[in-house]
């Protein structure tokens, strides 16, 4: 009897232990994500909002063993609180151009859309006064991206 219902308890807590352990690693590996180095990445263009409170950067990198993955990533800044938010990848080695008005950043590109991985349409974060703001993220391909020396 004590064995009928241990069993089904053991289970749950090792499918609960299974998932969490899983969400640990993806959070790990895909949500915070190493940041670009000066070894694997060259900054591209930096723009920022009017009061400081907010940076978005663009690189292209050359990641992994032999560098096999290359293209862009774009990263948000927060200079107050020192936090970075990798916003976009993609290995598309064309041009890009950052535009970063009001509370929207707008990603330009010369490629196809398919491959760019946006990891949300909306980041939140501190301005200057510390009152939290939204940012919407744009991707287009207006035709407008300028190339610099990668």
């Amino acid at each position: 009897m004590l064995k009928r219902i241990l069993l089904p308890i053991a289970a749950i807590i090792i499918t609960v232990g299974v998932i969490l352990g899983s969400a640990v690693i993806y959070q790990k590996t895909t949500m915070q994500p190493d940041l670009p180095t000066d070894e694997d990445c060259n900054i591209q263009q930096l723009v920022n909002n009017g009061d400081g409170s907010l940076e978005a950067h663009t690189y292209w990198c050359e990641r992994g063993s032999d560098k096999q993955w290359q293209g862009h990533e774009v990263w948000l800044y927060e200079p107050r609180v020192e936090k970075w938010q990798r916003i976009l990848t993609t290995e598309h080695d064309g041009c890009m151009k950052l535009t970063l008005s009001d509370q929207q950043l707008d990603i330009n590109h010369d490629g196809d859309r398919g491959n760019m991985n946006l990891v949300e349409p909306v980041f939140l974060y501190n301005d200057a006064n510390g009152v939290s703001q939204s940012l919407s993220v744009q991707v287009s391909t207006a035709g407008d991206a300028v190339c610099s020396d990668k």
